[in-house]
């Protein structure tokens, strides 16, 4: 018989995080959903992520709605992205056991190929192993998604291999990268 994992501690009031170069990590609004539709709808995030196929209005209020739940029971601490005024994203930690965390991002198609992406993740990083301790973090993307994989070893993450069939969305099994980053690790 397991034990129950131990509760996790609450998570800090969320804070905006300045990421540099006009990139701000903040909450996400209802002014945003028109962005998150859309970027939830560009057929390279449907590629990569595990979004709904095929993105409908009401998912961006289920979105909304997963994040402010996670950050409430300390498992998700989920930041919009803002890049000169405007929605560009979404990044986040999804918070385990023993001090680890997973990231999480994707962007919105207009806001690519700027550096906005780094920066987000490498803030966030920062303020997860900051404020809340974190050990370490994982990374995971579907081989291919080599965008994904530059923001990655960009931030310092080790990649350490191709695992056969370890992510699954929409019903569908695809071989992955994993890598990890310490607290310890130079950035």
């Amino acid at each position: 018989m397991t034990a129950d994992p131990p509760p996790r501690p609450p998570l800090p009031p969320r804070p905006v995080l300045d990421a540099g170069g006009g990139v701000l990590l903040r909450e996400h609004r209802p002014e945003d959903a028109e962005a998150v539709f859309e970027q939830c709808n560009d057929p390279d995030m449907q590629r990569w992520t595990t979004v709904p196929v095929p993105y409908e209005r009401h998912h961006v209020e289920g979105f909304f709605t997963h994040l402010a739940a996670g950050w409430d029971d300390g498992s998700l601490a989920g930041f919009a992205i803002e890049a000169d005024g405007r929605f560009a994203g979404t990044v986040d930690l999804r918070l385990g056991e023993a001090g680890w965390a997973e990231v999480g991002f994707g962007l919105h198609p207009a806001a690519r190929g700027r550096g906005v992406m780094t920066r987000a993740v490498s803030t966030l990083l920062d303020w997860g192993f900051t404020e809340l301790d974190l050990v370490g973090v994982h990374w995971r993307a579907v081989v291919g998604n080599h965008a994904s994989r530059r923001v990655a070893e960009k931030c310092g993450f080790r990649v350490e291999g191709e695992v056969r069939g370890l992510l699954v969305a929409r019903g569908q099994r695809d071989d992955g990268w994993i890598g990890s980053l310490l607290a310890t690790d130079p950035r």
